[in-house]
């Protein structure tokens, strides 16, 4: 496969103001629109010198792993040394970093780091500098990397995400005088992109939009026991399957149509033709036939389908 360069996005970022602007026109960025969709109570009860601290410290680490990323420069920062260690670690091969985004009318967003894993396959990760990474954090960056994962393969057609990354960095002293030592890659599960689209689609409507993910506890303790109960149906339906494999054998060696026991009847069907009426193709083939008093209607009750 011929190997896939991937696209610029024609985006100006000032990164200043940190704004995005595409031929004059000034782009919504996807933090905003998490914050408006999602996680609008984020800095709740945080005050503005604690998150000004937090960014500048969280900027600092960004600009170290992109000098050495972009120029082989080495600060020897103790984040940088465990960004390294980390990529070492997991076969991180740094294609691009700080790479725009956009879906070319609307949005546009910075990716922290892009990594070649194939021709036409790519990582993508987001540094995080908190004290602590989990909850709304470690959500609010799936559904960051996820978006981002829509745009990359919405600007760049023939290339693919495999693999979604938080990379966890953090060295800095606490207020009891320990210090906070941080160094993880985390994976996160991707949402998928149609869900995405719809997010973003109602971001720009100016709607709320009604996330999929956020299910009443009582549901979600269910997941367990409705996993178990899929995989016993599985391993059941297969057995089944096995027994009447071996069975249809014995009746079709022996031409034997039916056998009865107390309790069963178990009855081999021969092999026959089935017909039906390609209602799809006989439209293509007679656009212009009323066939409307032909079809039979009738009411379909709703169920419910459960995937894992």
């Amino acid at each position: 496969m011929k190997r896939v360069e991937l696209t610029e996005s024609g985006v100006v970022f000032n990164e200043q103001d940190h704004t995005y602007n595409l031929n004059g026109k000034f782009l919504s960025g996807i933090t905003g629109v998490l914050h408006r969709m999602l996680f609008e109570d984020e800095f709740d009860g945080i005050d503005e010198e604690t998150l000004k601290k937090a960014a500048e410290y969280g900027t600092a680490v960004h600009k170290s792993c992109e000098l050495f990323d972009n120029e082989w420069v080495n600060d020897n920062t103790p984040e940088l040394t465990d960004y390294i260690t980390l990529c070492r670690e997991n076969d991180l091969t740094h294609e691009i970093s700080e790479y725009t985004v956009t879906d070319g009318e609307h949005y546009a967003s910075n990716i922290d780091k892009c990594y070649r894993t194939g021709d036409n396959t790519f990582s993508l990760a987001d540094i995080k500098t908190y004290s602590v990474m989990n909850g709304d954090k470690l959500e609010k960056a799936r559904w960051q990397l996820s978006i981002y994962a829509y745009l990359f393969e919405l600007q760049n057609k023939k290339a693919k995400v495999d693999s979604l990354y938080v990379i966890h960095l953090r060295n800095k002293e606490k207020s009891n005088g320990e210090r906070s030592v941080i160094s993880k890659l985390i994976p996160v599960a991707r949402i998928p992109s149609e869900i995405c689209k719809d997010l973003l689609e109602t971001d720009l409507r100016g709607g709320q939009f009604k996330n999929p993910y956020s299910i009443p506890d009582d549901v979600r303790q269910l997941e367990s026991r409705i996993r178990e109960l899929i995989a016993e149906k599985t391993k059941a339906e297969n057995e089944l399957d096995l027994l009447k494999s071996g069975i249809m054998k014995r009746m079709t060696d022996n031409d034997i149509r039916q056998w009865f026991t107390e309790t069963m009847k178990i009855t081999r069907k021969l092999p026959s033709v089935r017909s039906s009426f390609n209602l799809a193709l006989f439209k293509q083939d007679h656009p212009d036939l009323d066939y409307s008093p032909y079809m039979k209607e009738s009411e379909v009750s709703g169920s419910l389908l459960i995937t894992i």
